[in-house]
Formats: C-alpha cells, sequence, structure tokens
C-alpha cells in the first residue's frame, strides 16, 4: 500500500469509526472496542523498543498482545495502531510493533492517530483564538489528552500534522515536564504511567470452561489453562 497522508488516514478512520457505530467526535474505549469485537487481548511486560504484536487467524479471529511497560496512553495508541494491520494491512502476518519506520508502519501510525483523536472532536475542544493564532495553551492540551486517553507526544504530533500547533510551539510543548504538569493541573497521573500487567481480555477462560464440562480436557487441563490468564481488572 502507498504512503497514506493525514487527509487519507482522516477518511479512512472516519470510515472505520462509522462501520463501528461510534460518533465521529467521541473518544474511543479500547477494552470495550476489544469485548465488543471479540479480540482477543493480553498485556504482558515486552523490551523496551517493543510496544505490541498482533495476529489474525485464517478464520478471521485476531489477537493483540500489548507492552504493560508502556504508559497507557501509549498502549491506547498501541492497540489502535494494530487495528490497522489487522483490518487494513493486505498482509497482516503475524509482526511486533516496535522501531521500524516501513510505509505499513507510517500508515498505521497516522491511522492509529486519526482514530484516537478525530479531527472534529479535538477542535470542538480548542477555542476560536487558540485556532486562529495557531498556538494553544497547556490547559487545553491537558483536556484533550485526558478527554480522548492518549500521550503527550501522540497529541502533539496529531497537533501539528492538522495545523493547529506550529513547529515551534511543538517543540515548547514537548519540553515541558508531563506527568508534572497533568499534577499541577488537579488531573489523575494513571495516564502517563504503565499498568494493566497480567490483564486478559476475551473468551478464552469461556473456551476452556466448555471443553471442561463437554469432558474433552481434564480438569488439571482447564486448571493449568486458567492459570495462564489472570483475572480481568479495571483500572480506569
Amino acid at each position: 500500500m502507498k504512503k497514506l497522508t493525514v487527509q487519507e488516514a482522516d477518511i479512512l478512520a472516519g470510515k472505520f469509526r462509522s462501520q463501528i457505530g461510534l460518533n465521529p467526535n467521541d473518544p474511543i474505549n479500547i477494552k470495550t472496542f476489544i469485548r465488543k469485537h471479540q479480540i482477543t487481548a493480553m498485556y504482558r511486560p515486552l523490551s523496551v523498543n517493543s510496544y505490541g504484536i498482533s495476529c489474525k487467524s485464517n478464520s478471521g479471529k485476531m489477537f493483540v498482545l500489548i507492552n504493560s511497560n508502556s504508559t497507557r496512553g501509549r498502549q491506547h495508541f498501541t492497540f489502535a495502531h494494530e487495528l490497522y494491520h489487522l483490518y487494513f494491512d493486505k498482509k497482516p502476518t503475524p509482526h511486533m510493533c516496535g522501531v521500524v519506520s516501513t510505509v505499513e508502519e507510517k500508515n498505521a501510525d497516522l491511522f492509529a492517530s486519526s482514530l484516537l483523536l478525530p479531527k472534529e472532536g479535538v477542535y470542538a475542544m480548542i477555542s476560536n483564538e487558540e485556532i486562529l493564532n495557531h498556538k494553544i495553551s497547556l490547559a487545553t492540551v491537558l483536556r484533550i489528552e485526558q478527554m480522548f486517553q492518549v500521550s503527550r507526544s501522540t497529541l502533539l504530533i496529531r497537533l501539528k500534522n492538522i495545523g493547529i500547533i506550529s513547529e515551534t510551539q511543538l517543540k515548547e510543548l514537548q519540553s515541558i515536564p508531563v506527568k508534572e504538569s497533568a499534577k499541577e493541573y488537579g488531573y489523575d497521573t494513571s495516564l502517563y504511567r504503565s499498568g494493566n500487567e497480567g490483564l486478559f481480555i476475551g473468551d478464552f477462560g469461556e473456551k476452556a470452561r466448555i471443553l471442561f464440562e463437554s469432558e474433552r480436557i481434564s480438569e488439571g487441563h482447564y486448571m493449568e489453562l486458567l492459570n495462564m490468564i489472570s483475572d480481568e481488572r479495571e483500572e480506569n
């Protein structure tokens, strides 16, 4: 596939939002999406430069592994990035999302940014004065990243790509400590910390129970399968 422009990524993400019944302006709840679309997701510690892994079976079953060592904001971006590979990549072979910058990886990044931060929703949270002056306040930045649950870096790059801020202000805002600024404005800082380690979302446990009740696996095997996953814990 050719390299996407920001505008093309916006169109692709907008159509995807429409297809899954999501309002064009609203934040996307990643965990709700995972459950609704029967995607199996696991959160486990990975190496520093590995953000996630995704694969799709011949029958259409989807699996995503997210690095729980990443911040929650980065985890949300990683999942959205993997959705591009699962739904739009012509050859969605198992791969690890990291620092390699191929065309498809760049396309996935643009799609993830557009999906998580819809232009209309972002514009709605910015004052006319900020839009006209191409200069946004830190208070507005914090409101947007908290509303859409994205990392500071993801938001700033998106604001630059859609023409809200200049390169100069991008660098100014990037120099501001993230967690410290959130604290100063009274926000919960969990978005900027790692988490969800051991979280499993999917019907793996249900299928294991069905196999046990139909006597296709032993009780010992059933318990072994259950021990492979952790109890689902919501931290939001």
